[in-house]
């Protein structure tokens, strides 16, 4: 690598010779009190208005000659002061050309530097997502976390072993977290076959983060109420059974009865053969009717709606979903 060193850069400064300056304040600032001193109010009311301008030109005159030194040392002072700080801003203009040229090539092997640990990180991740049957793109998001150059060995693209142990220990989790969700996605399965349930409904339901043990318990509610309303509906249709029997027993009995009438005059009962006649049952006519319904707990609402139709018998056809 070429050497840039620099050693006159690395060591120049400005030098600085402070000047002094010599005033005796203490001298003057006797003089002061001592003239304030000898022109107080009393005194002033006594001079005339030409001895008051006399002193004040005076006093003036001394001001504006201490104001005038003065400027001139300030200038003394400023003027290489001013002059330096142009030139210095002058030659700063290159100086920073090349910081910013140094810092942008330096930006330039960092990216590069972060892109080649992006992607070991990401080669080590998918190599054993593929070894655990994950889906490779499982932890995308984290290798940005798994990039930075502390888990990297020093100038090597080379995870250190303990993040590698980090990386396994999240792979096991996440293998271990779908094969429990499988198991649950089975056993909700066959609990919905033992029930005579539809199983979607309640593997959606596992889909979007709801406990297993709640879903059980909400299908154990469902079957009980299925249960019911079947009991119900058989006990229905065995009255119903029971009641139509009795009307055809009685019906049967008044057929085969014999008609007995009385002679008014002797008394004597007389047989009349012929039976009565039966009153015709009118076939019923099916019930046609279009309904438009919303099911506002979802599909699984439905599904027990038409488990309970068709434990009643009635036909049904669906015309659309979600119109």
């Amino acid at each position: 690598m070429k050497d840039v060193t620099n050693n006159f850069l690395e060591t120049i400064e400005p030098i600085y010779t402070p000047g002094k300056i010599i005033f005796d304040f203490e001298a003057f600032d006797k003089a002061i009190q001592k003239a304030v001193s000898e022109l107080s109010n009393d005194q002033l009311d006594g001079l005339e208005y030409n001895d008051i301008k006399k002193e004040i030109t005076r006093y003036k005159g001394l001001y504006d000659n201490l104001e005038r030194k003065r400027k001139d040392i300030s200038k003394v002072y400023k003027n290489p002061l001013a002059e330096f700080e142009s030139n210095l801003k002058k030659s700063y203009t290159p100086l920073k050309g090349l910081l910013n040229t140094l810092r942008e090539k330096r930006d330039e092997i960092e990216e590069h530097q972060k892109m080649l640990r992006v992607d070991h990180v990401r080669y080590v991740f998918e190599e054993k997502c593929e070894l655990a049957g994950l889906d490779k793109d499982t932890f995308k998001e984290k290798y940005n976390d798994f990039s930075l150059k502390g888990c990297f060995r020093t100038n090597k693209i080379e995870l250190k072993k303990e993040i590698v142990e980090k990386i396994d220990t999240l792979i096991l989790a996440e293998y271990d977290r779908l094969e429990e969700y499988k198991a649950n996605i089975d056993m909700i399965k066959e609990q919905a076959r033992d029930y005579e349930l539809p199983a979607d409904p309640y593997v959606r339901t596992l889909q979007n983060g709801t406990p297993l043990v709640e879903i059980l318990r909400e299908m154990k509610k469902d079957r009980d109420a299925a249960v019911e309303r079947k009991q119900q509906v058989e006990a229905k249709q065995q009255a119903e059974a029971a009641r139509l029997a009795e009307i055809e027993a009685m019906a049967k009995q008044a057929a085969n009865e014999e008609i007995k009438a009385v002679n008014a005059e002797t008394g004597e009962i007389i047989e009349d053969t012929k039976p009565a006649e039966e009153t015709p049952i009118k076939p019923i006519e099916p019930y046609r009717i279009n309904l438009s319904l919303t099911f506002y707990d979802g599909e699984k609402q439905w599904y027990q709606f038409a488990k309970l139709l068709d434990d009643n018998f009635v036909n049904y056809e669906i015309k659309g979903e979600n119109k």
